[in-house]
């Protein structure tokens, strides 16, 4: 059945605010995590990072159930719910006293962006197809830069005045929910009966390369809000402004990778734009691995930027392919499951490798040399399929 409800600007306009909060929401406090190491001094500091790691781990454990609710209930109830669970959560840590009441909030702010991750990705390849979606899927991935702009900068300058301010900013939730509520619709599918019958089934063997390339992706993308304030104080500077700077840039140069996502799309092969990505992220964390000025940071974040804006897109567009629109929120529940995963993961596989490496600036050298490596495969791949499509001409 065709959808009944067409998409108006204002409604992909609510769909990509609500899309803004996703990719950086558990990251907004992450230039206040040296203040936050002061403030609870007797907490080792992988502790005190799992303030911006927990909410991934928590999507990672219920992003697959909220898809399949999704699939369900339908996805504007979920969306709703989830706005609701992100500012009430996300906010928590401005009047919780403990740590650990902290970390709390921040595994249920976890729901809440599992939610909104799944919500709005299937909402955007219902509404959508064809062209029209890749551009989309673009504008999301420039959505979620620019959130990383805005929570980010934001959040620095909020530590400025203490460290308790930034968790304020998850109250633009409430904002976001009044639009969501007035524009946005469930798109109508089959019957319920139809759709839940169990015989729509995920090809997991094809889907299992893409989820696995998001959760590597994210892993070494996310090196930058959990261990760059660090990086900038070990070069010298300590200012949080100049941090939420630094990683908004980041997000900028995402939404701009995203705003070209289409015509990117349009004109390489997926494999290609696959091995494009994960070489820009690769070489902007060797130039971290090398920075000894903030400049020389600045021009290292980068190209993490454009690598990331581009690879989240493509993943998408690549699930949206393989994966039946009847089991979409389910593909879409496992893609946020695999996003979140790789956050959380890397603030885990962070502590052996520094402890091995010694020091921040070998850390976002031995990611970056990952990511080239990883770059490489998706060449290989790419030149295979180049000889295949020859081979049958």
């Amino acid at each position: 059945m065709k959808n009944t409800f067409v998409p108006t600007k204002w409604t992909l306009l609510f769909l990509l605010l609500a899309a803004m909060l996703t990719l950086m929401g558990g990251a907004a406090v992450a230039p206040a995590l040296p203040l936050i190491s002061e403030v609870f001094s007797d907490s080792p500091e992988y502790l005190v990072s799992m303030i911006i790691t927990l909410p991934s781990l928590a999507v990672a454990c219920t992003g697959y159930l909220i898809g399949i609710a999704c699939d369900r209930f339908g996805r504007r109830p979920v969306l709703v719910f989830s706005l609701v669970v992100f500012a009430v959560a996300g906010s928590a840590g401005f009047y919780l006293d403990s740590l650990w009441a902290i970390l709390v909030s921040r595994i249920v702010l976890g729901v809440g962006i599992a939610g909104l991750t799944t919500a709005t990705t299937a909402l955007i390849t219902e509404y959508y197809t064809g062209a029209s979606r890749a551009k989309v899927l673009g504008y999301q991935s420039a959505a979620m830069g620019l959130g990383i702009l805005i929570l980010e900068t934001g959040g620095g300058s909020l530590a400025e005045i203490s460290w308790r301010e930034p968790f304020l900013i998850y109250l633009v939730g409430f904002v976001i929910l009044a639009g969501v509520l007035l524009f946005i619709h469930e798109p109508s599918r089959e019957p319920r009966q139809a759709r839940h019958d169990g015989t729509v089934k995920l090809n997991m063997g094809a889907l299992l390369p893409i989820y696995a390339s998001i959760f590597v992706g994210m892993a070494i993308a996310f090196l930058l809000p959990t261990k760059l304030p660090y990086l900038v104080s070990e070069v010298g500077t300590a200012s949080t402004t100049g941090t939420g700077l630094l990683l908004g840039l980041m997000g900028c140069c995402s939404a701009l990778a995203g705003l070209f996502y289409g015509r990117l799309a349009a004109r390489m092969p997926r494999m290609q734009v696959m091995c494009l990505c994960f070489f820009l992220m690769g070489l902007g964390c060797c130039l971290l691995g090398f920075a000894a000025s903030v400049t020389a940071i600045a021009a290292s974040v980068i190209f993490v930027g454009f690598g990331q804006g581009a690879l989240i897109p493509t993943i998408v567009s690549w699930i949206s392919n393989k994966a039946p629109t009847q089991a979409m929120g389910k593909a879409t529940g496992i893609f946020s499951v695999a996003l979140n995963l790789g956050q959380f993961g890397s603030s885990l596989m962070v502590v052996p490798i520094l402890a091995a490496v010694g020091s921040y600036s070998n850390l976002f050298l031995a990611g970056g040399v990952c990511s080239v490596l990883i770059a490489v495969v998706y060449a290989a791949a790419w030149m295979r399929e180049r000889r295949g499509t020859a081979n049958t001409v």
